[in-house]
């Protein structure tokens, strides 16, 4: 668990922090209507934004570590420890 809570610190350091300041600079330019900027984030990427990929890519490895954070619980909930 302590690996765990090691990557989360990397994680929120190196995207989540950045992250939020670059969603931060495009809200306030109003560049996208609420709730549309994973559509917004994809055009810019596929357009070949670094903004855009960084953000893509941030939002991706967010996905993978939920599911590696649920297929660790999943394995201490039913895997056998003798």
């Amino acid at each position: 668990m302590l690996v765990l809570k090691g990557i989360l610190l990397l994680f929120i350091i190196f995207f989540g922090i950045p992250n939020q300041i670059i969603d931060y600079k495009h809200r306030k330019k109003k560049a996208y209507e609420p709730g549309d900027a994973w559509a917004y984030y994809s055009r810019l990427s596929k357009e070949g934004s670094a903004e855009g990929k960084f953000m893509m890519w941030s939002a991706y490895c967010g996905i993978a570590f939920i599911v590696v954070v649920l297929a660790y619980l999943a394995l201490g909930l039913f895997g056998t420890h003798r």
